[in-house]
């Protein structure tokens, strides 16, 4: 079979099979049913036709091409799978998940309809690639055949381009999920994309606020200690404390926590949330690779002199905590929270009440020496399992099982929609309950630390809304259930007292909208760090100071 034979026949099919949902998209949004829309559309399919032959075309090489072509169904198949399923868009945020994501969240999505749609739309037509003889011809020749070939697909594009100028521009223009959706082409323009960004990113480390320092704090004789929980796929939609009908943060109640209603999260993703959240240059200047080459704000609070450590029971920090302390709890062997594979979010507070215990006995061994505590003030992570999805009934125990009956699949598609709130719920009621055991602690060791615990999603989730599923859509068009997340703080007595913040002070501005930009500075002015990268305007405690007097002096 000729060269060409193999790319027309290998384009049709990424086209026909590998594509019903970018073409019900297109269809859905025409404007009426007459001749004149229908004669667009086959102008659309002829020039997609030509242009994914000639993407086949372009990767037919003596022993490059039976490998590459089949790849390239593999992957065209898992692209077209993951979209009609689940309503995502393949875009670099989309490939950055993909090639972050560690074996314990990739083998989440297994399923058996994953295996059968990867076996009729890749496997199948790769085999027959592979058992083919494809005929090649000389070099020059198919330079030619290929140059040829692209001036159709040019020719083509520009004949229907001007006999319906109008009708495509509308699709452009309302329509801007289409280019996301068609395969294989967004899965390589996603690398593509993911390319140029790590291409722009700087090779050396820039460093951030070198000019660091903390401000003058009262000799209160204790260490000021933030507990920062980092929640995984919450969304605010789904938290009693903001208004939700079900009773999903009962833990809570009497714990005197302070809700903010209103955050947007910076990306829809963990792989863009997360070196958000830390960064400095708010989501507005944000890009991974910008983030990836300059220091965060771990790095800017070690530098002042605080204690930084982070605790993770996730897939990884994504590099923010590389150059501080770090510990992977996500694999430990504990029986009553962890299965061999993964752990719940119980581990992170087990964790922690062992590192209250070190820093007592370290702290009692120096006052017994030296007449002196030995604990500094501290910022300790907690990287969050949360509700990370699909397997949402896996992020709870039975215990914490109190909305029924329940999604128990990965395949939460094929859920109910009241099952699939029911997992999704007790799973936040879980975190609730994470929470407050953390704040219990915390407030047991008021004698010794003056604590802070703030908790903020990374990003939220859609549970089937619009037959949107899970996360990862681009921020421009995502929905809020995927950029509204949940906030909460807590600050015991000896807290509010050293920082100037009363709880009804920090209540009376919880309803503002705020973001993920908010966190830096928020961290920076708890610790008194005051560099030019600071931005008190930013600063929920400062916000807080300025609505209303504390319980104590302002420091």
């Amino acid at each position: 079979m000729s060269v060409a034979s193999v790319s027309w026949l290998t384009g049709l099919w990424l086209l026909a099979v590998d594509n019903p949902t970018f073409w019900h998209a297109l269809w859905a949004g025409r404007d009426d049913s007459s001749a004149r829309s229908l004669f667009a559309l086959a102008g659309v399919a002829l020039v997609l036709w030509a242009l994914l032959s000639l993407m086949v075309r372009l990767l037919c090489w003596p022993r490059l091409a039976k490998p590459a072509v089949v790849v390239l169904l593999l992957a065209a198949a898992a692209a077209a799978h993951f979209i009609g399923s689940y309503g995502i868009l393949i875009d670099k945020g989309m490939i950055r998940n993909v090639l972050q994501t560690d074996w314990r969240e990739a083998s989440d999505l297994a399923s058996l309809p994953l295996l059968i749609d990867l076996a009729l739309r890749g496997l199948l037509p790769a085999a027959l690639v592979v058992v083919v003889r494809i005929e090649f011809r000389p070099w020059r020749a198919s330079i030619k055949g290929i140059a040829v070939h692209a001036a159709l697909t040019v020719a083509l594009a520009l004949a229907f381009a001007a006999a319906f100028f109008g009708d495509y521009a509308s699709a452009a223009r309302n329509q801007r999920e289409l280019r996301h959706m068609l395969t294989p082409t967004n899965v390589a323009n996603g690398f593509f994309g993911l390319w140029k960004e790590h291409r722009r990113a700087e090779l050396k480390l820039t460093r951030v606020g070198e000019d660091a320092r903390r401000a003058p704090v009262p000799a209160l004789g204790r260490p000021l200690l933030v507990v920062l929980m980092v929640g995984e796929t919450a969304r605010a939609a789904n938290f009693s404390l903001g208004g939700y009908g079900r009773s999903t943060n009962q833990a809570l109640d009497g714990k005197d926590v302070v809700y903010f209603p209103n955050v947007t999260a910076c990306g829809t993703d963990t792989a863009t949330s997360l070196p958000c959240m830390f960064s400095d240059l708010g989501a507005e200047r944000f890009s991974v690779a910008a983030a990836g080459a300059r220091e965060n704000v771990l790095d800017i609070l070690t530098r002042a002199g605080v204690s930084v450590r982070w605790l993770d029971n996730n897939s990884g920090c994504k590099g923010i905590c590389q150059r501080v302390a770090s510990v992977d709890l996500s694999r430990g062997t504990d029986p009553g929270l962890c299965d061999g594979q993964e752990c719940l979010d119980g581990v992170l507070v087990k964790a922690l009440r062992e590192e209250l215990a070190a820093s007592a006995g370290a702290a009692a061994s120096a006052s017994a020496s030296a007449g002196a505590s030995a604990l500094g003030d501290g910022l300790i992570v907690l990287h969050m399992k949360g509700s990370h999805g699909p397997r949402y009934y896996r992020r709870y125990p039975s215990s914490s099982r109190r909305f029924e009956p329940t999604c128990d699949t990965n395949e939460i598609q094929r859920c109910g929609r009241e099952a699939l709130r029911n997992t999704y719920d007790n799973g936040i009621n879980y975190t609730s309950e994470v929470l407050a055991q953390t704040i219990d602690l915390l407030a047991a060791q008021a004698d010794r630390v003056d604590s802070v615990m703030l908790y903020v999603s990374d990003h939220g989730e859609s549970l089937g809304e619009s037959g949107v599923y899970l996360h990862g859509l681009p921020r421009i068009m995502a929905p809020a259930e995927q950029t509204r997340v949940p906030m909460i703080a807590w600050l015991s007595a000896g807290a509010q007292l050293r920082l100037g913040v009363s709880r009804a002070a920090l209540q009376q501005v919880a309803s503002v909208s705020y973001s993920h930009d908010n966190l830096t500075p928020t961290l920076l002015g708890s610790f008194g760090v005051r560099t030019r990268v600071y931005r008190a305007e930013l600063d929920l405690l400062a916000k807080a100071r300025a609505a209303g007097p504390g319980d104590g002096a302002a420091r």
